[in-house]
């Protein structure tokens, strides 16, 4: 078995969570339940890719394969193609930074969402649109309306305070 970067995180994100869940066994209900219900669902996730890091590790790697993380890559493509893809997803991830800081997250993460769906990934406009309806009820209602997040003031505050008046029940 090799032991790989990818490896080696997930030992430590599996050490930090059963951490996290091992401190927090004896303080009481309402001090332990967010390490405790973060915790547990990460311990489990952890060692399961843990698990498969540890088998893939195993497995021999072909000689036209190389590790990359997420930036999907083989030995036959050229150094320019490899470069474009990087450029594209730090173009992606930036283009959401900034666009949350000028316009805030109401406006930015379903946008964001539909975009990257429909043009990057090249989905249809059903799945775009019902993934996309369904990643903003599950962002406001679990993050604005159940746990009450404190948002950040975007640069450009207007759009999202429109969407505030048409959508009252946003904070």
């Amino acid at each position: 078995m090799r032991v790989t970067p990818s490896l080696l995180f997930t030992l430590l994100v599996a050490l930090v969570a059963a951490g996290m869940v091992y401190t927090a066994k004896d303080w009481p209900l309402g001090t332990g339940l967010f390490p405790r219900s973060v915790g547990v669902p990460v311990l489990v996730m952890a060692l399961v890719q843990l698990i498969m890091d540890a088998y893939q590790s195993m497995k021999a790697s072909g000689p036209s394969s190389r590790e990359t993380g997420d930036l999907q890559v083989d030995w036959t493509m050229s150094a320019m193609e490899v470069a474009s893809r990087g450029l594209t997803f730090a173009a992606w991830l930036l283009g959401m930074f900034f666009g949350i800081l000028l316009l805030g997250f109401f406006i930015t993460v379903p946008v964001f969402t539909l975009l990257y769906l429909k043009y990057q990934a090249r989905e249809g406009w059903p799945l775009t649109l019902g993934l996309t309806a369904g990643m903003l009820v599950f962002f406001v209602g679990v993050f604005d309306q159940i746990l009450h997040i404190h948002w950040l003031e975007p640069v450009i505050a207007g759009p999202e305070n429109l969407l505030r008046v048409v959508m009252p029940w946003l904070g």
